[in-house]
Order: C-alpha cells, then sequence, then structure tokens
C-alpha cells in the first residue's frame, strides 16, 4: 500500500541504508551475532537482546554483550557474517536495476548505514555494488551517528537538505533524516520492516515495494545532466573518469607502444587533463607537470596522517597555514626514502615540536570513499597512532598556526581542514583512544 504524504524535492541525490533496505541482511546479522557471541556469553541470546544494541555499528553490540571477550567475539562475527551471507546472495527484486537508472540518469548516490565499515564492504562486494555509491558512511562503535552522516555528504557535495532524500527502513532513520533536514522513504518491503510504526512518524512516502518508491521518485528527480559535465550532479563521477583516463594513458605510455599509440595515448592524457582542469578549476598545467614528474605505472599518491590522544577525551590538532588556519591532524605527503612511520614521527616533530614514537597503522583510506572535497588526484591516506615521548607545544611552526590538544567534543565547532581530514574520520578514530588495539580500518 502506498502511503500518501507530503511532496519534496527535486532530488540530486539519493542516499541508502543497507541492512533492510538494499538487502535482506538483517536476520543474517542476527546469526552472526548469536554464533559470535553465545560461545562466549556461556549461554543462549535472543534476537530482542542482540536488536536492543542496535544503533552503534557491530563493534558496539559486542562490545554490550561480551566486553570481556571483545576481539575474539568481533572475530568471530566478522568471520560468520562472512560464511553465512550466501544465505543473502543478492539486493531486493529491483534494487540492482533501480541503482543503474538512477546512476543513468546523473544522481549521485550515497549510502549511510549503522554497520562497520568491515561488513559493509563485504555486503557491497557480495551483492556487486562496490563501485556504485560516490561516499559511503558507516557506523560508530559508541552510538547512532546517522544524522551527522548524511550531513557530511551534503557538506562535501554542497547541497542543501531539500535537494536529498534517505531511503531506510527502521524508524530511526526517519528520526536521523528529520534532524538532518532531508526528505525520508521508509522502506517497508523486508520482512523484518515494522510498517505501521513507521507509518505513525509520517515519513515523507512509505513504500512497500521497490518499484512503488521508484514510482514516486522518479517525478521528484532533477532534470537529467545534459551533455557536457554540467551541472555538477555528477561532478565527483566525472572526476574518477577523468582520472582513470589519465591514469589508463600513463600506463600505456610507460610500456613503450608503438609510434601510433603512443600518439593516441597522448592525446587521451591532454583529453583527460583538459577535464580534470574544469572539474577542479586548476590550470592544465599542474596536471603536465605532475605526469611529467611521474614517469612509469601511476599509483594512487599518499597522505599520512599522525593521530595522538590524551586520555580518553582528547585529541592532537593543527592549524594548517597553507589552508586558511583550518584544523587538520598533523601529517603530509608521503616521503621516497622515508617508511610510513618515519614520516608520522618527523611531520609531528615539524608540526607540534613534540618528539614522538609510531605505534602501529589504525587507518587505511580511499579518499574517493570519504566525503572530502573533490581531489585532483587518486589518494590513500594512511593513519598512524603515535604517542609521545617528550618536547614542548609549539605555538606556532612554519606550517601551521596553532596545535593544541582538542577535546572531543569540539569537533563539531572546527573549521576542519576536509581535504586533509573529515569529522566522521575523527570520530571514528577515538574508538583507538580507549580501545587501541581495535583492527585497521582499510577501505
Amino acid at each position: 500500500m502506498l502511503t500518501a504524504l507530503p511532496a519534496a524535492g527535486p532530488f540530486r541525490a539519493v542516499l541508502f541504508d543497507l541492512d533492510g533496505t538494499l538487502a535482506d541482511t538483517l536476520p543474517l546479522c542476527i546469526r552472526a551475532f548469536r554464533h559470535a557471541i553465545e560461545p562466549a556469553a556461556g549461554r543462549a541470546v535472543s534476537d530482542a537482546e542482540i536488536v536492543a544494541t542496535f544503533g552503534p555499528s557491530e563493534e558496539g553490540t559486542i562490545r554490550a554483550l561480551v566486553p570481556a571477550h571483545y576481539d575474539t567475539a568481533l572475530a568471530a562475527y566478522l568471520d560468520h557474517y562472512e560464511r553465512l551471507h550466501g544465505d543473502c546472495p543478492a539486493p531486493f527484486a529491483g534494487i540492482a536495476e533501480l541503482l543503474r537508472d538512477l546512476r543513468r540518469r546523473g544522481v549521485r548516490l550515497g549510502m549511510v548505514t549503522g554497520k562497520g565499515a568491515r561488513s559493509t564492504v563485504l555486503s557491497l562486494r557480495r551483492f556487486g555494488l562496490e563501485d556504485v555509491f560516490e561516499i559511503v558512511e558507516t557506523g560508530s562503535p559508541h552510538g547512532p551517528r546517522k544524522t551527522e552522516a548524511l550531513q557530511a555528504i551534503l557538506a562535501a557535495w554542497h547541497m542543501a537538505p531539500g535537494e536529498a532524500v534517505y531511503i531506510g527502513d527502521a524508524p530511526s532513520d526517519v528520526a536521523a533524516a528529520r534532524a538532518a533536514g532531508v526528505a525520508v522513504v521508509s522502506a517497508a518491503w523486508a520482512g523484518t520492516a515494522d510498517p505501521a510504526t513507521l507509518r505513525a512518524l509520517a515519513p515523507d512516502l512509505l513504500a512497500a515495494t521497490v518499484d512503488e518508491l521508484r514510482n514516486w521518485l522518479w517525478p521528484r528527480l532533477a532534470a537529467p545532466a545534459v551533455a557536457g559535465l554540467a551541472p555538477d550532479v555528477s561532478a565527483t563521477a566525472w572526476l574518477g573518469i577523468a582520472q582513470r583516463l589519465q591514469a589508463l594513458a600513463q600506463a600505456g605510455l610507460a610500456y613503450d607502444p608503438h609510434v601510433y599509440d603512443a600518439e593516441r595515448y597522448q592525446e587521451i592524457l591532454a583529453l583527460s587533463q583538459r577535464m580534470l582542469g574544469h572539474l577542479t578549476g586548476l590550470p592544465i598545467p599542474f596536471f603536465e607537470q605532475a605526469v611529467a614528474a611521474e614517469r612509469g605505472y601511476p599509483t594512487p599518491k599518499v597522505d599520512v596522517r599522525a593521530v595522538l590522544f590524551r586520555g580518553a577525551d582528547e585529541i592532537l590538532m593543527v592549524r594548517e597555514k597553507s589552508d586558511g588556519g583550518r584544523w587538520s591532524l598533523p601529517g603530509g605527503w608521503a616521503d621516497v626514502g622515508c617508511t610510513p612511520f618515519e614520516v608520522a614521527v618527523k611531520e609531528v616533530r615539524e608540526e607540534t615540536g613534540l618528539r614522538v614514537q609510531a605505534l602501529r597503522l589504525v587507518a587505511l583510506w580511499d579518499m574517493r570513499r570519504h566525503p572530502h572535497p573533490p581531489q585532483a588526484f587518486s589518494i590513500y591516506k594512511a593513519v598512524i597512532l603515535c604517542r609521545v615521548l617528550d618536547g614542548e607545544l609549539q605555538a606556532e611552526t612554519s606550517e601551521t598556526l596553532e596545535t593544541r590538544w582538542v577535546a572531543r567534543g569540539e569537533l563539531a565547532g572546527l573549521d576542519l581542514s576536509t581535504g586533509r581530514i573529515t569529522l566522521p574520520q575523527l570520530e571514528r578514530l577515538f574508538a583507538y583512544a580507549s580501545q587501541p588495539d581495535l583492527p585497521t580500518e582499510c577501505d
């Protein structure tokens, strides 16, 4: 049954939940939790007990139910989740086609889920959807963060809340969308959904089938992009295409092609650099010089950031001179001849005055998968957990205007250098303040 509710739109972005919205994965989650938790707890665990902990990511559920066995239970959960995933081999009927048609229409697609990063990536790969969403925002072990995740995507895409719609199956999805100011569709096509409860919350649409969602959504989409690169409805997608074309041309030229092929590769390279110039606003010689300096097979650039905590509630931040005094973690480009740990130690020393010890890699992120501004190149971000050995914080350095310990509650009010670090990433890193042995996050 389709419930008639106030119209919204036009939408330039459609954002999806995963469990119970894209696919029937909630029963899979509960089974994996039971297999992981019951041996550690030494007793049977009911579905209601497990569901009552939902809101945080899987890490939060494990911590709530078997905190003394956190590491082994989390590893067991992920193992069982992957092993049992064959019971849920595909998205709901019509979802893959809907996503395909939205992309063809030029609509920007994002995901906001409460799941942890590793199970999210595993499911998207199983469904063949790992490259469908421009940005994937996952959950936090500390509690719900969907409102913040929705706001982060809007900020990254420079969109007003009214230009996006969020699709989720839970009552909490309605609340998160309303708090972020975006329209919301309640997906009631999963057997785990509660249509009566969802209807009482008055979403913009209560859809019992994917076809009902499609029929409601299509008239409310923004006009499709015309030929060329405008409007910026899919600027991030075009940026990825231009970067890939440049990389393919570089790779072709690296292997000593036949003279006629070399001419074609050079032409493709020039066209890709024109596209990159239009999309980023950078002059074309910038890309020409960068390619000239990096002969051979192209690979992503590496940005190394150091994360240091004081207690469980403070993180070391610096204000970058090169980005108008915006806040970031200490760090910079990886240096030839230095290991990642050596880069982290060196950057902290130069930007803060502290001498530190690098302890471990806690995150390796592909910047395309996070709400950073568009980048001219493909970039991996390596985050190294460090501890202070000695030294004193310097008020100002050649690279920074200010260095200080920042309380977690202050982060939302900081003017962040989002090309270097985002608020959702900082929130996720805080998990390592109290649990430094958590597994490394890797896209």
